[in-house]
C-alpha cells in the first residue's frame, strides 16, 4: 500500500496546515479528492503541500487539477517519485449490474492503515460503502485515499474509488477521458 501517502498542505496566509490522503498513479501523478486540492488548485502559490509515501519517500505538489464532476483532483508533482510502484486503475466504472464488490479501503490519518473485506456498490460517478456508519473504518484526513480491489494472489490493486467520506467514493473511470488529457503533456499514463 506504499502508493497510498499523506497530505500536509501549509497554508502561507493563515499557517493553517491542511491533511488528507492521494493515491499514486504515476511516477509523477496521485488522486485524490477535489476537497483536500481545492485550495492548491486555487490559490497555487498561497499553498505548499508536501505528500509522504512513508517514512522514507516524500514529493512536493507542482498543481492541482479540479475534475469536471465528482470530488476528484489530479495533482502533479514537481519531480517524479522513485521508488514507489503506483497503483492500477479500474478501466470502467462499477455500476448496479456489477453487483457487490468486495474492497480493502487504504487511508493515511494518523499513518498508513488499511482494512480488508469492506464491500461497495458502484452507481457509475460515484461508490457507496455498505455498511453502518459506526462500522466504517474511515477517519477524518481519509479523504483522498483508496478503494482497491487486490487480486487473490495479493499481488496486483486495482483501484476503483477516491475516499469522499461519509462512506462514499468518487469512480476515476467515470471520468477517464479527462485524467487521460490531463496528464498527456507530462508523456506519463495511468495504468488502467
Amino acid at each position: 500500500f506504499r502508493y497510498c501517502g499523506g497530505w500536509r498542505g501549509y497554508h502561507t496566509d493563515s499557517k493553517r496546515i491542511g491533511t488528507g490522503t492521494v493515491v499514486l498513479i504515476s511516477p509523477s501523478w496521485a488522486l485524490t479528492a477535489t476537497h483536500v486540492a481545492r485550495a492548491k488548485a486555487q490559490t497555487p502559490n498561497k499553498r505548499n503541500v508536501l505528500i509522504n509515501f512513508g517514512p522514507d519517500k516524500t514529493a512536493r505538489v507542482k498543481k492541482a487539477y479540479l475534475s469536471p464532476k465528482g470530488d476528484l483532483a489530479l495533482v502533479q508533482f514537481h519531480q517524479p517519485l522513485k521508488g514507489v510502484k503506483p497503483v492500477s486503475l479500474l478501466n470502467r466504472p462499477l455500476t448496479k449490474k456489477n453487483g457487490v464488490v468486495k474492497f480493502t479501503l487504504v487511508g493515511s490519518s494518523g499513518g498508513l492503515h488499511f482494512h480488508r473485506n469492506r464491500r461497495a456498490k458502484g452507481t457509475g460517478l460515484r461508490a457507496r460503502h455498505i455498511t453502518k456508519k459506526a462500522d466504517n473504518p474511515g477517519k477524518a484526513g481519509d479523504s483522498g485515499g483508496g478503494w482497491v480491489i487486490e487480486d487473490p494472489a495479493g499481488k496486483q490493486h486495482i483501484l476503483f474509488g477516491i475516499i469522499h467520506g461519509g462512506r462514499l467514493a468518487t469512480q476515476p473511470a467515470a471520468v477517464r477521458t479527462w485524467i487521460n488529457n490531463t496528464m498527456k503533456a507530462s508523456g506519463e499514463k495511468a495504468n488502467w
